[in-house]
């Protein structure tokens, strides 16, 4: 399969979750690259926003591929009366064989050796009014990861 991969929010800071799908479809034999035409055709062309449309418009939707799948905490936030809000139910994880994989850093060659993204703990006892990760993640923190994994 012909996999692209489109980081909405731009190359500035590494996507986590491209990575990881990354190396889950090199590892079954699949192409995967950066989307950048639709001159040429792809099996599956995912989408992975992080922030919401304030900080990085959403990217037109690729003509070229049999499937687009958008996810990130980005999808699933909307601007109401002035304020972000986040729904929940529009921000699906990545399914556990994906998520535990090792992410495929040579996706974004500017990284130094030696650098490595990753969560090892999820949610925050905070719940700061300006921030997500109380309600997409929880008020409590927990682990998730191992050093390993990254």
């Amino acid at each position: 399969m012909k996999i692209g991969l489109i980081d909405v929010d731009g190359h500035h800071y590494p996507n986590l979750a491209l990575m990881k799908i990354s190396a889950w479809h090199k590892a079954r034999g699949d192409t995967v690259e950066w989307w950048w035409s639709d001159l040429f055709h792809y099996d599956v062309v995912y989408m992975s926003k992080v922030f919401s449309d304030t900080y990085a418009p959403d990217h037109p939707e690729p003509l070229n591929a049999d499937q687009v799948i958008k996810g990130g905490t980005g999808y699933a936030i909307t601007m109401e009366n002035g304020l972000e809000v986040y729904h929940p139910e529009r921000d699906k994880p990545l399914p556990p064989e994906i998520e535990h994989i090792y992410p495929d850093y040579s996706i974004y060659p500017e990284l130094t050796e030696g650098t490595a993204y990753g969560f090892l703990t999820r949610g925050c006892p905070r719940g700061c009014g300006f921030c997500h990760v109380g309600g997409k993640e929880g008020r409590a923190s927990r682990k998730v990861a191992d050093l390993s994994e990254f």
